[in-house]
Protein backbone atom coordinates (compact mmCIF):
# COMPACT_ATOMS: atom_id res chain seq x y z
CA UNK A 1 0.00 0.00 0.00
CA UNK A 2 1.49 3.39 -1.16
CA UNK A 3 2.09 5.93 1.96
CA UNK A 4 -0.14 8.90 1.52
CA UNK A 5 2.62 11.96 1.55
CA UNK A 6 0.59 15.31 2.99
CA UNK A 7 1.99 18.67 3.06
CA UNK A 8 1.62 20.49 6.78
CA UNK A 9 -1.70 21.97 5.90
CA UNK A 10 -3.48 18.61 4.67
CA UNK A 11 -1.88 16.85 7.87
CA UNK A 12 -3.43 19.86 9.88
CA UNK A 13 -7.11 19.74 8.13
CA UNK A 14 -6.70 16.27 8.46
CA UNK A 15 -5.94 15.96 12.73
CA UNK A 16 -9.06 18.52 12.88
CA UNK A 17 -11.47 15.96 11.29
CA UNK A 18 -9.98 13.07 13.27
CA UNK A 19 -9.93 15.39 16.62
CA UNK A 20 -13.70 16.27 15.22
CA UNK A 21 -14.63 12.42 15.33
CA UNK A 22 -13.09 11.12 18.52
CA UNK A 23 -15.74 12.96 21.06
CA UNK A 24 -13.82 14.73 23.00
CA UNK A 25 -15.20 15.35 26.52
CA UNK A 26 -14.89 18.72 28.43
CA UNK A 27 -13.98 18.44 31.89
CA UNK A 28 -13.12 22.22 32.71
CA UNK A 29 -16.30 24.40 33.80
CA UNK A 30 -16.17 28.25 34.53
CA UNK A 31 -18.42 28.59 37.73
CA UNK A 32 -18.48 32.26 37.23
CA UNK A 33 -19.96 32.11 34.10
CA UNK A 34 -21.45 28.69 34.03
CA UNK A 35 -19.89 27.23 30.98
CA UNK A 36 -17.78 24.15 29.95
CA UNK A 37 -14.92 23.96 28.30
CA UNK A 38 -11.83 21.62 27.41
CA UNK A 39 -8.63 21.91 29.67
CA UNK A 40 -5.37 21.21 27.91
CA UNK A 41 -5.58 17.35 29.46
CA UNK A 42 -8.76 16.47 27.79
CA UNK A 43 -7.31 16.63 23.98
CA UNK A 44 -3.92 16.93 24.37
CA UNK A 45 -3.21 13.07 24.77
CA UNK A 46 -5.30 12.55 21.63
CA UNK A 47 -3.31 15.53 19.44
CA UNK A 48 -0.16 13.96 20.54
CA UNK A 49 -1.22 10.80 18.69
CA UNK A 50 -2.82 12.35 15.59
CA UNK A 51 0.21 14.45 15.31
CA UNK A 52 2.50 11.57 15.07
CA UNK A 53 0.57 9.51 13.29
CA UNK A 54 0.96 12.44 10.79
CA UNK A 55 4.59 13.24 11.49
CA UNK A 56 4.45 16.76 12.91
CA UNK A 57 6.34 18.29 15.65
CA UNK A 58 5.47 21.37 17.91
CA UNK A 59 7.03 23.79 19.50
CA UNK A 60 6.21 26.40 22.41
CA UNK A 61 7.35 29.64 22.66
CA UNK A 62 7.12 33.03 24.21
CA UNK A 63 8.72 36.10 22.82
CA UNK A 64 8.14 39.58 22.33
CA UNK A 65 5.04 39.69 24.24
CA UNK A 66 3.74 36.94 22.18
CA UNK A 67 2.84 33.22 22.85
CA UNK A 68 3.98 31.09 19.94
CA UNK A 69 2.65 28.12 18.71
CA UNK A 70 5.00 26.15 15.66
CA UNK A 71 3.87 23.25 13.94
CA UNK A 72 6.74 21.29 12.17
CA UNK A 73 6.65 18.77 9.28
CA UNK A 74 9.58 18.14 7.41
CA UNK A 75 10.99 22.13 6.26
CA UNK A 76 7.52 23.05 6.48
CA UNK A 77 6.44 25.23 9.73
CA UNK A 78 3.33 27.33 10.96
CA UNK A 79 2.71 29.78 13.33
CA UNK A 80 0.14 30.52 15.78
CA UNK A 81 0.56 33.42 18.24
CA UNK A 82 -1.52 35.03 20.50
CA UNK A 83 -0.54 37.97 23.20
CA UNK A 84 0.87 37.23 26.02
CA UNK A 85 1.26 39.60 29.29
CA UNK A 86 2.38 38.43 33.21
CA UNK A 87 -0.19 39.43 35.76
CA UNK A 88 -0.28 40.05 39.36
CA UNK A 89 -0.78 36.74 41.38
CA UNK A 90 -4.77 36.65 42.36
CA UNK A 91 -5.23 37.51 46.23
CA UNK A 92 -7.67 35.36 48.03
CA UNK A 93 -9.91 36.59 50.37
CA UNK A 94 -7.32 37.60 53.30
CA UNK A 95 -5.62 39.64 50.79
CA UNK A 96 -3.00 37.07 50.50
CA UNK A 97 -1.54 36.02 46.80
CA UNK A 98 -3.44 32.69 46.07
CA UNK A 99 -0.56 30.88 44.67
CA UNK A 100 3.34 31.33 44.26
CA UNK A 101 4.33 33.22 41.02
CA UNK A 102 6.21 30.64 39.52
CA UNK A 103 2.61 28.87 39.72
CA UNK A 104 1.05 31.31 38.47
CA UNK A 105 3.40 31.77 35.28
CA UNK A 106 2.67 28.15 34.75
CA UNK A 107 -1.08 28.54 34.97
CA UNK A 108 -0.96 31.52 32.01
CA UNK A 109 1.27 29.82 30.15
CA UNK A 110 -1.27 26.42 30.39
CA UNK A 111 -3.52 28.75 29.12
CA UNK A 112 -2.19 30.44 26.25
CA UNK A 113 -0.91 26.96 24.89
CA UNK A 114 -4.80 25.39 25.29
CA UNK A 115 -6.21 28.62 23.31
CA UNK A 116 -3.22 28.65 20.40
CA UNK A 117 -3.89 24.50 19.82
CA UNK A 118 -7.33 25.00 20.35
CA UNK A 119 -7.38 27.92 17.61
CA UNK A 120 -4.50 25.69 15.68
CA UNK A 121 -6.53 22.58 14.93
CA UNK A 122 -9.88 24.21 15.55
CA UNK A 123 -11.24 22.71 18.25
CA UNK A 124 -15.03 23.83 18.76
CA UNK A 125 -14.88 25.14 22.62
CA UNK A 126 -18.27 25.95 23.13
CA UNK A 127 -18.50 29.66 21.62
CA UNK A 128 -19.82 31.92 24.83
CA UNK A 129 -21.77 34.35 22.63
CA UNK A 130 -23.88 31.83 20.60
CA UNK A 131 -24.37 29.78 23.90
CA UNK A 132 -25.85 32.44 25.91
CA UNK A 133 -29.70 32.49 27.24
CA UNK A 134 -30.96 35.09 25.53
CA UNK A 135 -33.81 34.99 28.52
CA UNK A 136 -31.39 35.92 31.03
CA UNK A 137 -29.58 38.93 29.75
CA UNK A 138 -31.34 41.08 31.65
CA UNK A 139 -30.33 39.66 34.64
CA UNK A 140 -27.34 40.95 36.00
CA UNK A 141 -25.37 38.55 38.63
CA UNK A 142 -23.94 39.90 41.41
CA UNK A 143 -20.16 39.57 41.76
CA UNK A 144 -18.19 39.64 45.09
CA UNK A 145 -14.79 41.26 45.86
CA UNK A 146 -13.07 37.86 45.82
CA UNK A 147 -14.46 36.95 42.61
CA UNK A 148 -13.75 40.77 40.97
CA UNK A 149 -10.14 39.57 41.50
CA UNK A 150 -10.23 36.28 39.92
CA UNK A 151 -11.76 37.40 36.97
CA UNK A 152 -8.88 38.31 34.11
CA UNK A 153 -10.26 41.55 31.97
CA UNK A 154 -9.92 42.02 27.93
CA UNK A 155 -6.43 43.30 26.86
CA UNK A 156 -5.43 46.43 24.70
CA UNK A 157 -4.10 44.02 22.57
CA UNK A 158 -6.84 42.16 22.09
CA UNK A 159 -9.37 45.21 21.68
CA UNK A 160 -7.29 45.95 18.82
CA UNK A 161 -7.39 42.73 17.38
CA UNK A 162 -11.02 42.77 18.16
CA UNK A 163 -11.90 46.15 16.41
CA UNK A 164 -9.67 45.06 13.48
CA UNK A 165 -11.92 41.46 13.30
CA UNK A 166 -15.26 42.91 13.74
CA UNK A 167 -17.28 45.78 12.52
CA UNK A 168 -18.74 48.47 15.74
CA UNK A 169 -22.32 46.97 14.97
CA UNK A 170 -21.03 43.45 15.29
CA UNK A 171 -19.30 44.67 18.60
CA UNK A 172 -22.36 46.04 19.83
CA UNK A 173 -24.02 43.16 19.44
CA UNK A 174 -21.70 40.73 20.51
CA UNK A 175 -21.49 43.41 23.99
CA UNK A 176 -25.36 43.29 24.39
CA UNK A 177 -25.95 38.91 24.66
CA UNK A 178 -22.89 38.73 27.41
CA UNK A 179 -24.99 41.79 29.15
CA UNK A 180 -21.19 44.12 28.83
CA UNK A 181 -22.13 48.09 28.37
CA UNK A 182 -18.33 48.68 26.66
CA UNK A 183 -15.62 46.20 25.21
CA UNK A 184 -13.50 47.14 28.34
CA UNK A 185 -15.60 44.54 30.47
CA UNK A 186 -15.17 41.44 28.48
CA UNK A 187 -12.91 39.08 29.89
CA UNK A 188 -10.11 37.38 28.39
CA UNK A 189 -12.05 33.94 27.84
CA UNK A 190 -14.42 36.19 26.24
CA UNK A 191 -12.42 37.91 23.83
CA UNK A 192 -10.79 35.22 22.86
CA UNK A 193 -13.46 32.87 21.87
CA UNK A 194 -14.55 36.36 19.70
CA UNK A 195 -11.29 36.52 18.08
CA UNK A 196 -11.10 32.53 17.85
CA UNK A 197 -14.59 32.39 15.84
CA UNK A 198 -13.98 35.10 13.46
CA UNK A 199 -10.17 33.89 12.50
CA UNK A 200 -11.72 30.51 12.08
CA UNK A 201 -14.36 31.54 9.71
CA UNK A 202 -11.65 33.48 7.61
CA UNK A 203 -9.74 30.58 7.47
CA UNK A 204 -12.65 28.56 5.84
CA UNK A 205 -13.49 31.40 2.89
Amino acid sequence: MTEVKRTLNESIIKIRVDLQNSKLKKTGHNKFQSFDYYELSDFLPKLNELMQSEGINDKFSIYNGEAVLTLIKGNETQEYKIPFQEYEVPLNKEDKPMMQAVQYLGAINTYCKRYLYINAFGITDGEIIDNMDNDNLNVQKKVTTSQQRKIIYIRDSQIDKIRELYSEEEINKALTLVNKKNIEELTIQEASSLISKRQKKDEVK
